[in-house]
């Protein structure tokens, strides 16, 4: 038998809980089709169990909520991150501590278009003083030495060679896309002079 000071049975209506929960009767008729809160008869609601129900429903709202902003900070730390990283890669560049693969692939087959030139351009080079010795040692010497030259080529490596203008760092892509064109456009011009 429930006392009047036992509140578990105590049954209101819709405009209680409104008031109750600071909201409107038809935000709380909304609560009730998004099966949060349950009515017990038409408009009624018991008291305890809709106010236990709609505190639940805040606090995993309020957890949720919080999650989303966690969430969100994770990505902005990501954002921040990749641009510290691409900074960085950035500043290697200008400090020519970093080169772009491309301009490695330009100076190395520089470099190694020239060796092989020489070293194809030796027998013809060496072979005409080479054509009166006799003496092993000498002919050895003088093939020594013209490989050595060919060879000093290789070792003067350089991280000028690879420089880097800083503003050449800053331009975008749509500027090394139209850079890129137009070295396509004198490669093939120089194609047809040939």
């Amino acid at each position: 038998m429930a006392t009047k000071s036992d509140v578990s049975t105590i049954v209101v209506n819709t405009d209680t809980i409104a008031k109750i929960f600071g909201l409107t009767s038809r935000r709380v008729r909304q609560l009730v089709e998004e099966g949060i809160i349950e009515r017990v008869g038409h408009g009624r609601f018991q008291l305890i169990e809709t106010t236990n129900k709609y505190i639940t429903y805040l606090r995993l709202a309020s957890e949720n909520e919080d999650s989303l902003e966690e969430t969100l900070g994770y990505e902005k730390f990501l954002h921040e991150r990749a641009k510290r990283e691409k900074a960085e890669l950035q500043l290697a560049h200008i400090k020519n501590q970093m080169h772009r693969s491309e301009d490695i692939e330009q100076v190395m087959n520089s470099m190694l278009s020239n060796f092989r030139a020489r070293l194809l351009a030796l027998p013809s080079k060496v072979a005409p003083s080479l054509v009166a010795r006799e003496n092993i040692n000498m002919i050895e010497h003088l093939i020594q030495d013209e490989i050595y030259e060919a060879l000093t080529e290789l070792s003067e490596y350089s991280p000028s060679l690879f420089g880097v203008d800083p503003e050449e760092v800053e331009d975008d892509e749509e500027d090394e896309t139209e850079e890129d064109q137009e070295n396509v456009t004198s490669k093939q011009e120089d194609e047809v002079d040939e």
